[in-house]
């Protein structure tokens, strides 16, 4: 389980009212053999992981099940029929942004899966590859959501190299049929667009449903 999916499921539960025990301390484990001790302590990490997959599958198994909007099943139907990109084409279609987007996490990097641009151009290779840190995506996965209009108004992002050049981004992280983070959904743009309340849920409703039409996994 990656650091970023544990992140993900621990945040999930939380927000459901489990109760999560702390994660183990070395400095917890006694005994005078450093050995011995690493394995204690590596054996009590991998329970205490075991125990946060095996609850989060229990709240995804109890969660009822997601109703679609019209525009989500909408989508579904179109990913069904033409395929994924086809899907984001359409997302895109709603939206000012001149990038839609899909990108799996893969270790600490961002591998771009589709990319609709408006302008109709090549993927750049800056797209289609992007360090972890370098990326707002990392906020989503970290948050849940990530949103800005305006990128360099946003103090968070003071020291990041993308601020105020990336201008606008909303994401949404996008969760694959097991259950596991996938990596995420987002718009994205040079220049400030508006997103409003209606597009965010629609974003949030096509990343509960999107996760039937990903490929696999690559890495």
């Amino acid at each position: 389980m990656s650091e970023l999916s544990r992140f993900h499921k621990e945040r999930a539960l939380r927000a459901a009212g489990r109760e999560i025990a702390p994660y183990p301390r070395f400095g917890l484990v006694a005994g005078n053999d450093p050995q011995h001790a690493d394995r204690i302590y590596l054996e009590a990490c991998n329970r205490w992981e075991d125990d946060i997959d095996a609850q989060y599958q229990q709240l995804l198994k109890a969660l009822p099940p997601f109703q679609p909007t019209p525009d989500v099943q909408e989508f579904a139907d179109r990913c069904s029929r033409f395929g994924l990109t086809a899907g984001l084409m359409g997302l895109n279609g709603r939206v000012a942004h001149r990038y839609t987007a899909l990108y799996q996490l893969d270790r600490e990097t961002l591998k771009n899966i589709v990319l609709v641009d408006k302008a109709g151009e090549a993927r750049p290779q800056f797209l289609a590859e992007v360090p972890l840190g370098d990326s707002f995506c990392q906020f989503v996965m970290r948050d849940g959501t990530f949103l800005t209009s305006n990128s360099a108004n946003e103090d968070r992002l003071d020291g990041h190299p993308y601020k105020g050049v990336m201008v606008s981004y909303h994401g949404v992280p996008v969760i694959d049929a097991t259950g596991e983070l996938f990596g995420t959904l987002c718009h994205f743009d040079v220049t400030e667009q508006p997103f409003s309340d209606e597009e965010f849920a629609h974003l949030q409703g096509v990343a509960r449903v999107i996760g039937g039409y990903l490929p696999a996994r690559e890495g």
